[in-house]
Order: structure tokens, then C-alpha cells, then sequence
């Protein structure tokens, strides 16, 4: 096993987008000031209106690839497996990483078991993600100390499903790993029937599998979050009713763990603090009447319902899973790019 801070495994910085240029071409020009010898940029147009993506992705000399079907989920596997590195690192388009951002999260796959590495998210306004970034001081990045999951890990089954692990917009992946599973479920995350939950479901999956997971927490990006009331109120709402789908979707699914969802659920309604949640400031008044946060959860059970018709159409059992050939390792233009 390498030393960690030689390990410099060949990485794809994957970026699934629609109709955010503006957005997009903030986050290429971040990617063109890390701190990492080795990778590449590739962009993935999930069902686009026009083609500025593309020419965002020829300007800054990274490489395009067109997914026509709306699905989050759907263009990250095809993304993962059109590349040849080593690792396959997940960014939101209208997210900023720090420098050392992949060097940080590329680290923990020196551990040969490590199959997916999550990084910290800082909740940023449109203001400050528009200024030149500033380095996040080490000790302000949940205390320095990294985790690593196992299913010997106490409260892994819920941290892998509700949070307690990290989220889709700061991860990578071994690349390997989409040869022998099935990627992430198509009915999950943005643009699907479940509009969220398809990384939760993954570490769930793998965790599963006997793999392991770990937590970078010096892998820091910055992503912008609502400052209206109004925009807040209509992210916690699509929340609530995606967490809803989600859970009705383990629950039915995976009958091993029913007794573990409905204590988990019953603890939650009841405002138990969980030992693995991060504390976060109360809002001052109630975002969300009770009523409205009802009708969400059951708006949810209905949407988990309306997946079922999807099921076999979109997820196949790892017995049955046949892998694409794996593209061999591209030569791209990004690094003569960002020279430039």
C-alpha cells in the first residue's frame, strides 16, 4: 500500500448538467485551478434545451458526452462508465472545490476496500461563491478527523440512508466498481420519480456488499444555498417528499431492515437527536405549516408507488448484471487547457 500523501491514483472529475452554462463554466473554471496531476474533466448534457454546454465544455478543453434522458442517476452511470481512471469523482455543476478538493478525496482509496470517498459541502450565497475562494481552515472541517464505514460501523445502516455518510454532490467512486453493480438506481435523484436518495441508496448498496466507505472531510466544496424564504420553503418541502419516497422504498424492498426504518422514522417524528448528526441552529419560526408537511409525506408514498411500475424496466439484480466493455484510458485536453 502506497503512503497517502504518494497516492495519486488517474481520476475523472464528472459533471452532470442541463441548462446551466452559466453555472457550469464557474465550476470548469475551478476545476482548472486544482492542486492534481493526474485527471480529467468530463462533462455529461442530461437532456439539454441547447448547446451551450457542450461549447462550455470545448472551451475549457474537457470532455462531452450527451445523456438525451432526463435522470440524474441515469447520466452519472453513463458518465462512470465512459471512463478509463482509476476514480470517478462526482461534482454539482453550480459547486466550487477547493484546490486540494481531489487530492483530499482521492486519498482514502489507498485502502483497497474503500469503494466510495465523501467529501464536506459548505453552504454558500451566490455572493460569496462569485469571489475568489478562500481556504478552509483545517480546524473548521468537522474537527480534521476521517471515517471510515464498514457494516461493523455502529448506526451504519442509517447513516448510509438518511445522511449521516454525505451526498451525491461531493463523492467519487472506483470506476472498477460499475463492472460488478449496478450503479446508481435510475429511479432515484433529480429528474426521476424520486427526486433524491439515489446516493444514499448507492453507499447503502455497497456498504451491503462488504465494501467500505469513507468520509474526507478536508475535501471541500462550495455549493450555493436559497436565501429567500420562499425558495428555502420549496426545498424543504421537495425534501420531505423525496425522503418519504425514499424511505416507503426501503422499507418494501429491503425487508431485512424494516424493523431498522421504522425505528429509525418513529425516532425522527418525535425529534430524537441522532449521535452522528452535526448540530444545526433551530429556525427562529416554522418554515412549513404541519398540514403542508403532511401533505408532502403522503405526496411521497404516492411517488414510491408510481415507481413501481418502473422497477424492472430500470433496475436489474447484481446476479443478472452484465458490465460495458470499459473504454480504455483517453487522452484528453484538459491538462494542455489548463496550462494555457
Amino acid at each position: 500500500m502506497k503512503n497517502r500523501d504518494q497516492f495519486r491514483p488517474t481520476c475523472t472529475v464528472v459533471i452532470c448538467t442541463r441548462d446551466r452554462p452559466t453555472e457550469l463554466n464557474r465550476c470548469l473554471k475551478a476545476l482548472a485551478e486544482l492542486d492534481y496531476a493526474h485527471f480529467d474533466v468530463l462533462v455529461v448534457d442530461n437532456a439539454p434545451s441547447d448547446d451551450q454546454a457542450r461549447q462550455m465544455a470545448m472551451r475549457w478543453g474537457a470532455r462531452y458526452l450527451l445523456e438525451p434522458a432526463v435522470g440524474l442517476s441515469r447520466a452519472r452511470n453513463r458518465g462512470a462508465r465512459a471512463c478509463g481512471s482509476e476514480i470517478v469523482a462526482f461534482l454539482d455543476d453550480d459547486s466550487l472545490p477547493q484546490a486540494d478538493w481531489l487530492a483530499s478525496l482521492a486519498a482514502p482509496f489507498n485502502d483497497p476496500l474503500v469503494m466510495a470517498v465523501t467529501g464536506r459541502i459548505v453552504a454558500s450565497n451566490i455572493e460569496q461563491l462569485q469571489r475568489p475562494l478562500r481556504p478552509l481552515p483545517h480546524s473548521d472541517r468537522n474537527g480534521g478527523r476521517e471515517s471510515v464505514f464498514d457494516r461493523e460501523t455502529q448506526f451504519w445502516f442509517e447513516r448510509a440512508n438518511f445522511g449521516g455518510i454525505g451526498d451525491g454532490g461531493n463523492m467519487a467512486l472506483r470506476r472498477c466498481v460499475f463492472d460488478i453493480w449496478p450503479g446508481f438506481d435510475e429511479r432515484l435523484g433529480r429528474g426521476a420519480v424520486i427526486d433524491g436518495g439515489e446516493e444514499h441508496h448507492a453507499f447503502f448498496s455497497l456498504l451491503g456488499r462488504g465494501y467500505r466507505i469513507a468520509q474526507a472531510p478536508t475535501a471541500v466544496v462550495y455549493h450555493p444555498v436559497p436565501r429567500e424564504e420562499k425558495e428555502l420553503r420549496a426545498q424543504l418541502l421537495r425534501n420531505l417528499v423525496s425522503t418519504a419516497a425514499y424511505t416507503a422504498l426501503i422499507f418494501v424492498e429491503h425487508s431485512a431492515h424494516r424493523r431498522a426504518v421504522i425505528k429509525y422514522t418513529l425516532e425522527a417524528l418525535c425529534g430524537t437527536t441522532r449521535p452522528w448528526r452535526l448540530p444545526t441552529a433551530r429556525p427562529r419560526r416554522r418554515v412549513v405549516s404541519r398540514v403542508r408537511v403532511l401533505l408532502a409525506l403522503v405526496r411521497g408514498l404516492l411517488h414510491y408507488y408510481r415507481s413501481l411500475s418502473r422497477r424492472e424496466g430500470i433496475r436489474m439484480p447484481a446476479r443478472t448484471f452484465v458490465a460495458e466493455p470499459r473504454p480504455a484510458a483517453q487522452t484528453s485536453t484538459w491538462g494542455a487547457q489548463r496550462s494555457q
